[in-house]
C-alpha cells in the first residue's frame, strides 16, 4: 500500500472536520459534490482520510462550507500542508506499520516536543545498543531479525531531529528507575548513562530526572509525549503509547491535562544541574 493511501492522523483529522462542517450545513456527500463541483468519491476519500489534500484545495472546501473562523482555518490548512511533505521515514513505508511512521513525521515537523518516560530512556536520546536491547525484548510478538534491525534503524533515524537547522525545543523528564534498569547489561547502561551526559549539554535539550524520593507523582499512569507545531505552537496533539497500541489525544482540554502534568513533573524532578550530578553518580556507583 502507498504511504499516500494510508489513513493517517492529519487526514483523519482533517476528515473528520470535512465531514462535520458538511453535516452541520445538511449537505449529503452528494449535494456537497455538486457545491464543490467534484465527485462524492473524492469526497468521500478526504472525509474517511484515505486521501491527502492539497492547501489549495481544502481553502476552497471550507470557503465554499463558510467555515470563516481564523483558528480553525489555520489549523486545518497548516495540517494540509505538513501532510503532503516528504521525510526519511518514508524509505520504511513498506516495513513498518503507518501508525508508526505517522509519529515520526509528527515528530519531525515539531517546534517543541515534551516527553516523559517513568522506566525508559526516551527513543530521541537512546545510544544504538540501548535500542538494540529495547527492541529486542519489548512486547510479546516473536520479531525476525531482519524486523528487529529495521525498528533499530527507524528509530536512529528519528533522531536525526537534533540535527534539524534549528532543532525543535527538547524537554524530558526521566524516571530514575531509567537510569537502573539494566538494559542491555551494565556496558550498555554506563555508554547510555554517558551519552545522556552528553546530550543534556546541548542548547536544544533539556533533561531531568525524577528521583525516586518524589514518591507518588502525576505521571504514575505512564508515559507520554508533547508535541507542538505551526505558528505559535498552534498545533499540540499527546502520543500515548500501549502494548497493544498507539493513539494521539488532542482534545484541547485533555492536551491541557497532559501540558499540566508535564509542568507538575518538571517541578518534581531535579534541577538540570542536579539531574546531571545524579546520573553521574548512579554511573560511579555501577
Amino acid at each position: 500500500m502507498r504511504y499516500d493511501d494510508r489513513n493517517t492522523y492529519r487526514r483523519r483529522k482533517i476528515g473528520d472536520a470535512l465531514r462535520r462542517f458538511r453535516e452541520e450545513r445538511g449537505l449529503t456527500q452528494g449535494a456537497a459534490g455538486r457545491l464543490l463541483e467534484r465527485s462524492q468519491a473524492s469526497l468521500s476519500s478526504y472525509e474517511n482520510g484515505h486521501r491527502a489534500i492539497r492547501p489549495r484545495d481544502l481553502k476552497h472546501i471550507l470557503d465554499s462550507y463558510g467555515v470563516t473562523d481564523e483558528l480553525v482555518r489555520t489549523r486545518l490548512l497548516s495540517l494540509a500542508g505538513h501532510g503532503r511533505q516528504d521525510g526519511w521515514w518514508h524509505d520504511f513505508e513498506e516495513r513498518l506499520e503507518p501508525g508508526v511512521l505517522d509519529h515520526a513525521a509528527l515528530e519531525a515537523e515539531t517546534s517543541r516536543i515534551r516527553a516523559f518516560q517513568p522506566h525508559l530512556v526516551y527513543g530521541l536520546l537512546q545510544t544504538p545498543e540501548y535500542a538494540r536491547a529495547v527492541i529486542s525484548g519489548s512486547g510479546t510478538r516473536l520479531r525476525s531479525p531482519r524486523d528487529i534491525e529495521t525498528a533499530i534503524d527507524f528509530r536512529l533515524g528519528r533522531q536525526r531531529i537534533h540535527d534539524q537547522k534549528p532543532p525543535p525545543r527538547i524537554s524530558v523528564v526521566l524516571g530514575e528507575a531509567a537510569l537502573h534498569l539494566e538494559i542491555g547489561g551494565p556496558e550498555v547502561m554506563q555508554h547510555q548513562r554517558a551519552k545522556l551526559l552528553a546530550i543534556s549539554e546541548l542548547s536544544h535539550i533539556e533533561l531531568q530526572i525524577l528521583p525516586f524520593a518524589a514518591g507518588a507523582h502525576p505521571g504514575v499512569d505512564g508515559a507520554f509525549i508533547i508535541l507542538s507545531s505551526g505558528p505559535g505552537q498552534l498545533l499540540e496533539v499527546v502520543s500515548v503509547h500501549s502494548l497493544a497500541r498507539s493513539w494521539y489525544v488532542d482534545e484541547p482540554s485533555d492536551v491541557d491535562l497532559y501540558a499540566e502534568t508535564f509542568r507538575r513533573l518538571q517541578e518534581m524532578a531535579l534541577s538540570e544541574h542536579d539531574s546531571r550530578a545524579r546520573i553521574e553518580r548512579i554511573g560511579s556507583l555501577a
